[in-house]
This record gives C-alpha cells, sequence and structure tokens, in this order.
C-alpha cells in the first residue's frame, strides 16, 4: 500500500462531534451540521447560531427543540466539492444507534463507486467523535496508508470512554433518547443521573445527589475504566458550565497521561437533547 499525501486526503465529521473550530482549521476538516428545529425556523448546528446565543435561547423555549440529521444530499454536496482537490474522503459521525446520520452518510458513500471514501461509525458522539476524526487526521499526515488508518481509528474507538451526567432526564426523555424506567428513576431519587454511551447507546448507569458528587462519580468511572500505562486525549463538553468543566480536567490531569487536552461546549445538537448543566468527559488513546 502506498503511503497517503495529507493534501490528497479530505475529512468530514457531523456538528455532534464538539469538534473546535481552530482543530478543524488545522487539520483540514470539514463539518456537516445537524439540524435544529423551533417552530417554525430551522437552524444548522454551529452555522446559524452562536453557541452561547443558543444556550440562552434554550433556557427560554417553552417547547423542546427538535433535531434532524443531515440530509444524504448534504454529504453528497461536501463529497463533490472535496473531490475537486481530494483523492481519499474519510467520513466519520455520531453513533448510527443514536442518529439517522451515519446512515445519510452511507447512502451517499454507496452511491459514489469510483472515489475513496471511508465511512466509520464512531459509535460514540462529542470527543470520542472529535478524537477519532482528529486520529484520522494525524495519521494520514503521518503517511500512514489509508486501510491502516481505518483500522487504528476503529482501535481507537473501541478503546474510547464517554462518562457524564446530566442536570436531570427530563429533556433526554422527552427526544426519547433513554428509557422512561429510567427516567422515573432518576427523578424519584432527585439525583443527578450518570450518563455513558456503551455499544452506541445512550445509557443512565448510576446516580449522584449533588454536583459535586456527580463530578466525584464521573472521574471515579473514568479512572476504572482506563489503562493506566497509556496516553489518552481528553475533551470535556459542558452544557454552560465552565466551571464543572475546569475542575473535572485539573483533577483528571493529575491523575493521567495525557496528550490533547480540551474544554469545550456541547454544541446545540446535544445540547437540545441532554440539557442545561451538563458535562461529558471523553477519552481516546492518543494516535
Amino acid at each position: 500500500m502506498n503511503k497517503l499525501e495529507t493534501k490528497k486526503v479530505k475529512i468530514i465529521v457531523d456538528s455532534t462531534s464538539d469538534l473546535p473550530e481552530e482543530l478543524a482549521k488545522k487539520y483540514d476538516i470539514d463539518i456537516v451540521p445537524v439540524y435544529i428545529q423551533h417552530e417554525d425556523k430551522t437552524y444548522a448546528d454551529g452555522i446559524d447560531l452562536k453557541v452561547e446565543d443558543y444556550y440562552t435561547m434554550l433556557r427560554d423555549f417553552d417547547e423542546l427543540p427538535t433535531t434532524s440529521a443531515p440530509s444524504p444530499k448534504d454529504f453528497l454536496d461536501r463529497i463533490n466539492e472535496a473531490m475537486k482537490n481530494y483523492t481519499t474522503v474519510f467520513i466519520t459521525t455520531l453513533s448510527s444507534k443514536l442518529s439517522a446520520t451515519y446512515q445519510s452518510a452511507r447512502i451517499v458513500a454507496k452511491r459514489i463507486k469510483d472515489k475513496k471514501i471511508h465511512l466509520i461509525d464512531s459509535k460514540f458522539g462529542s470527543g470520542v467523535l472529535t478524537f477519532v476524526t482528529l486520529a484520522i487526521a494525524k495519521l494520514a499526515k503521518r503517511g500512514v496508508p489509508e486501510d491502516e488508518i481505518v483500522k487504528r481509528a476503529e482501535e481507537i474507538r473501541d478503546e474510547s470512554v464517554l462518562v457524564g451526567y446530566v442536570e436531570n432526564l427530563d429533556n433526554l426523555k422527552k427526544s426519547g433518547r433513554i428509557s422512561h424506567l429510567r427516567f422515573f428513576v432518576g427523578n424519584l431519587l432527585k439525583a443527578k443521573p450518570i450518563i455513558e454511551i456503551k455499544d452506541g447507546i445512550l445509557e443512565a448507569v448510576d446516580k449522584a445527589k449533588g454536583k459535586e458528587k456527580a463530578q466525584h462519580r464521573v472521574i471515579k468511572e473514568i479512572l476504572s475504566r482506563i489503562k493506566k500505562d497509556k496516553q489518552y486525549d481528553l475533551m470535556i463538553t459542558h452544557g454552560d458550565d465552565f466551571e464543572a468543566a475546569e475542575n473535572i480536567m485539573k483533577k483528571l490531569e493529575s491523575k493521567l497521561s495525557l496528550g490533547e487536552k480540551i474544554i469545550n461546549y456541547l454544541t446545540p445538537a446535544l445540547a437540545t437533547h441532554l440539557g442545561i448543566g451538563t458535562i461529558v468527559v471523553s477519552l481516546s488513546p492518543s494516535p
């Protein structure tokens, strides 16, 4: 297999990656937006609204907005544009079990027969989706062959961890992203549900009373699931609670060997489902 030329590789990811704009520019990554609908308006995630403005709006909404996946045409347009200057396209998406985004990309990837298109289901979202995407970019920059890039990106994904907490399960219940039974238990006890993505599905795995205990529980869960002798990339995304994200970052920095360290807002599409005050901690092995 020939080594890849960096300039010939285009990477496309959906907006639920929470990928910071400066990293998207640095690694030449295109972001396809998820859509947010509220009343008679549709917003392209990360394009039509500043994230801070959306959180202000979300606090004021009487009715929860809905979200929809990018269409096949959205991906087709990006791929066609990329193919003018690139020979290989990598596409990474939110878990196929949480969204139709992967299916939209798959429809297009199967249709285009004469181009090199690699589609990877991240089986996660947020920080893990970011790190799988960045791993592809970094490996391509090193000239790693494309089949090896796919293999290593999938290995990184499969060794990743995503754990966090939400203020409550109201938004997740309304959006149908979590079971009614867990919604009932979590609210009955007036506790913050501890969440994870496992096998591509969002689950509530525990509960903690109060923010401090929830943060402690998340850190404990993270440390129990990773290998102590590995270097990890760490991303903490928050639903408008930078202080909590920074606190968790400081505590994990002292306990782990870290490569990338990122704090960022949960993108509006994820915040719609997870709610204000959510914290998501993502760790992936450094490529």
